[in-house]
């Protein structure tokens, strides 16, 4: 079954939710049914909540998720929708992925939404397949699961899979998905009653930073920005940034400086701090590891620097 082609017919969903989700991953999986529903005063999706014991589950903002029914309690439909956030390892447990590895290809077609990927994962159901994750995690998932095509995409369909980068990307999807059914003027309706424009193609990168008004405002700003991006581990110096960008180091200053009130290379560098800052918190990477994959080829350079930048060493941040 292609759940992505044009159908009169319901879409029948279920949506598993993990404790740690985001509620804004929740949100757009479950708002854009609600709202074609809606507008088409008729049954486009139906679904049903689960958790993988029946019981709610919290979510991130410490919001409690009810559930109709568990997970083993569910009947196979057309499609599974799984929903993961912070440490999907401990809370989707050996047991719970032994289960799913079973239950799950039963649905004709399924999904991972941020997390919910690495959960399809470990139960084996993305073997040979592309799929992606949330950015944050691209590097790692690749690593762990070598048998995967990881890409960086906004959202992966293969097959009867897919895979979304998180909240935003998810809403993109689920767009994608009414389109498909039921054709791009009713999708513009959906749309519309978010007063959502900015709608992204699958095939677009997730970036490191949402630039917001500031690609319109200010575009060679943006396009600086985007080139840092690619670059955290290595890099690029000033002056190849102004050279890419077409403008002179000075004209970059001044427009840095306009667009975000501090210098090319302060802004750069405070990427960097950020993204070790994460993976210092959220990863068990060694600190040596760290400093490499936010572009410090000096230990001490790097102990100095988050010092400068947090108030804290690497390992008290950690702590």
């Amino acid at each position: 079954m292609n759940i992505f082609t044009e159908t009169t017919k319901p879409l029948k969903v279920s949506l598993l939710v993990l404790p740690g989700s985001s509620m804004m991953s929740v949100a757009c999986t479950l708002d854009p049914m609600r709202a074609a529903n809606k507008i088409a005063r008729n049954l486009i999706f139906e679904w049903e909540t689960l958790t993988l014991d029946g019981r709610p589950v919290t979510l991130t903002c410490g919001v409690p998720f009810a559930a109709d029914k568990t997970f083993d309690d569910a009947h196979p439909q057309d499609l599974l929708i799984i929903i993961a956030g912070f440490d999907s390892d401990i809370h989707a447990n050996k047991n719970a992925i032994i289960r799913l590895a079973k239950i799950a290809p039963q649905y004709a077609c399924i999904g991972g939404v941020e997390a919910g990927s690495w959960v399809l994962a470990r139960a084996g159901l993305l073997n040979h397949q592309r799929a992606t994750t949330h950015w944050e995690d691209l590097e790692d998932f690749a690593a762990r699961y070598p048998d995967i095509d990881v890409i960086p995409d906004r959202f992966v369909i293969d097959g009867r899979l897919f895979t979304t980068g998180g909240a935003s990307p998810t809403f993109d999807l689920m767009l994608h998905l009414i389109r498909s059914r039921r054709g791009v003027a009713f999708a513009m309706e959906v749309a519309s009653a978010f007063i959502y424009d900015d709608i992204r193609v699958s095939t677009e990168a997730q970036s490191f930073v949402s630039l917001g008004r500031l690609n319109t405002l200010h575009p060679l700003v943006a396009s600086a920005i985007r080139l840092m991006e690619t670059r955290l581990d290595d890099p690029m110096p000033i002056v190849e940034i102004a050279l890419k960008t077409k403008v002179s180091i000075r004209s970059l200053e001044t427009l840095f400086q306009s667009a975000l009130a501090t210098s090319p290379g302060k802004y750069y560098r405070h990427l960097r701090l950020q993204l070790a800052r994460r993976l210092l918190i959220e990863s068990h990477l060694s600190i040596q590891e760290i400093a490499v994959r936010a572009g410090f080829t000096s230990s001490s350079a790097f102990a100095r620097s988050v010092k400068t930048h947090f108030g804290k060493a690497p390992g008290q941040l950690r702590e």
